[in-house]
């Protein structure tokens, strides 16, 4: 059962900025929120609902960047022309988020602020160097989505702020990127995502879901990547789905596939 709770449904971004709070929690899809509220993890007296804000909808270019408004769910950012034209590596991560319900109800700026560890979207714009739009009474101010996850279930955003938008930079038309997973549950053990773009001369290369946080590696080639010293460099956590040597392991295993899975889509395969 859901503690009680209080309903508000602000009309505008204004009007959402003056409801949330210390305990009136900003709400879009729910996925996790409803969850942790029915296992007793939280009690919000006040539950804010974003799903008609039309500041936070859309998903456009603007200024060099493809921009995806807060409550974008992630079947649609799935299926969306300018995602699948200028970002089709998110494009195939948003397909395989979680299962229907969540693809269906779920929206990018609530996984990014529940920072879930075990995210599939978060160290996939890690590795095309996104950021994200926080609004408040205040102002705005920009984080980039490595700097937003501070860790395990905590994001660098203040109860009085809002996710606005996830502003990813497009890619020249020479960057690659690839993401691949390894699940034996819903979420996964690990999720490694990686985007080259040689005319930049950048290559990023982010672990996800084997620890508490993403770890991303930076350069300027994927024949700088060691999958050996990547796993190294990891700091696994131990859980039901492998021993921190387990996880090891595995990420050394699917960085070198990863880095095959971008060799392969280099060469239009």
């Amino acid at each position: 059962m859901l503690p009680p709770f209080r309903l508000a449904r602000p009309r505008t971004l204004d009007e959402a900025l003056d409801a949330i709070g210390d305990d009136r929690v900003p709400y879009c899809g729910g996925t996790e929120l409803l969850l942790a509220m029915r296992a007793g993890l939280t009690r919000p007296e006040a539950l804010v609902d974003l799903k008609s804000l039309p500041e936070l909808q859309g998903i456009a270019v603007d200024g060099g960047h493809v921009v995806v408004g807060g409550t974008e769910r992630h079947m649609d950012i799935a299926a969306h022309s300018v995602i699948r034209k200028h970002l089709p590596m998110l494009a195939r991560v948003e397909h395989g988020v979680g299962n229907a319900r969540v693809r269906a109800q779920g929206s990018i700026a609530g996984n990014l602020c529940f920072a879930e560890p075990k995210s599939d979207v978060g160290p996939a714009l890690m590795a095309f160097g996104a950021s994200v739009t926080l609004a408040s009474p205040t102002g705005r101010r920009e984080v980039t989505v490595e700097e937003l996850i501070q860790g395990p279930y905590f994001a660098d955003k203040e109860p009085d702020e809002l996710l606005v938008d996830v502003r990813v930079p497009i890619p020249s038309t020479a960057t690659r990127g690839a993401y691949l997973k390894y699940q034996i549950t819903e979420r996964p053990t690990v999720g490694v995502a990686v985007v080259h773009d040689p005319e930049a001369g950048t290559c990023r290369l982010v672990v996800g879901a084997v620890g508490e946080v993403p770890t991303v590696w930076t350069g300027t080639s994927p024949d700088e990547i060691d999958p050996d010293a990547i796993a190294e460099e990891v700091d696994p956590t131990p859980d039901l789905t492998g021993t921190e040597r387990y996880k090891r392991h595995i990420t050394g295993v699917y960085v070198r596939r990863v880095l095959e899975q971008l060799a392969d889509v280099k060469a239009g395969k």
